[in-house]
């Protein structure tokens, strides 16, 4: 996912050094350097405004994604718990549903 980022959002840089943001923004860089590193505090909202102008392009008035193409394709299979279910149990599983194969728990 990283590789593939047009923008990267760093949070959380409250917690930790300047020095070990520069040493985190520098790895993402060496990943993708194509994209657009930035960070943004989450609790001042400090560089969102930034981030906003990125995000919304005054250039292109979007109407509709009709025709539009996605970058990479929809996942295959997505499970109830992924689209939002919270109840727990077979009677709510939707979906390709298969169990893991624990081996012989008796052994």
């Amino acid at each position: 996912m990283l590789k593939s980022a047009d923008i990267v959002v760093i949070t959380k840089g409250d917690i930790v050094s300047q020095a070990e943001r520069e040493v985190f923004t520098s790895r993402v860089n060496s990943v993708n350097p194509r994209a657009i590193t930035m960070h943004i505090n989450g609790l001042t909202g400090q560089g969102a405004f930034e981030l906003s102008t990125l995000i919304y392009d005054k250039d292109e008035d979007l109407e509709t994604v009709q025709g539009k193409k996605l970058r990479f394709p929809m996942p295959s299979a997505l499970c109830s718990y992924c689209l939002g279910e919270t109840r727990i149990g077979e009677a709510y599983q939707m979906g390709n549903i298969r169990k893991i194969d624990l081996g012989d728990e008796d052994e």
